[in-house]
């Protein structure tokens, strides 16, 4: 299921109007939560976003590769995502989002290992 989330988070993420040539440097964020367009609810949605990624990342591997690979993966996807806004004048590229993605998938990947516990 996680490869099937790829295109879910690629597409919400994608910037559908504003499209630019130049890349937009002066607009990314590389602290997490150090930009004013930072609100609690977008972080708390990209959390949500990513927490069934993890649960179904993690469960092809063993216990901790399948939590390794279900973060790596998160962060791959979501830098990759990101990484389009950049041709965006109306998106902000923003390490809180790439942070949010891991957080989401390692609760999902929690998860998916203490479901697996009992």
């Amino acid at each position: 299921m996680w490869v099937w989330w790829i295109p879910v988070v690629w597409a919400i993420s994608t910037p559908w109007v504003g499209f630019t040539t130049t890349p937009q440097w002066h607009r990314v964020h590389l602290v997490p939560l150090s930009d004013p367009a930072d609100k609690p609810r977008d972080v708390i949605a990209n959390v949500l976003l990513f927490v069934p990624f993890g649960y179904s990342a993690a469960g092809r591997r063993g216990t901790r590769s399948g939590f390794l690979f279900a973060l790596g993966a998160a962060a791959a996807v979501s830098i990759s995502a990101e990484a389009s806004q950049l041709f965006s004048t109306q998106r902000y590229p923003s390490a809180t989002d790439v942070a949010a993605a891991v957080v989401g998938s390692a609760i999902g990947a929690a998860f998916r290992k203490i479901v697996g516990l009992l």
